[in-house]
């Protein structure tokens, strides 16, 4: 069973030709970063994260982003270890998905501070 604390830390992938970052804080911050080496563009997403680890698969919402005027709500899962898979972003909560689709979903690896 996960925890809360099993999120935080830092986690790298690509995914669609972007390098991603993303660091979950313990004070329940992010830091979201899409970087396309190709454009040569960084996109940095500021927020508060809500996790619910009771419900299969776990649910993750990211608020208060100041670059959006919305939230983005998501699903993860833990995979092979120190791995996290997350589906797509959605802007409305009802919208979340509800299962992982290969060609849509960002898998993550946790880096070692």
């Amino acid at each position: 069973m996960y925890h809360q604390e099993d999120i935080i830390g830092i986690w790298k992938g690509e995914h669609q030709g972007k390098e991603l970052l993303f660091e979950f804080k313990s004070d329940q911050t992010c830091v979201l970063s899409f970087s396309d080496k190709v454009h040569a563009t960084i996109v940095v997403l500021n927020g508060n994260f809500d996790t619910d680890f009771s419900k299969k698969p776990i649910m993750l919402s990211v608020r208060n982003i100041p670059q959006l005027n919305h939230s983005l709500h998501t699903i993860l899962e833990f995979v092979k270890g120190n791995s996290i898979r997350i589906a797509k972003f959605v802007p409305r909560w009802k919208l979340r998905p509800i299962s992982f689709d290969l060609k849509t979903s960002m898998e993550l690896k946790r880096i070692n501070n």
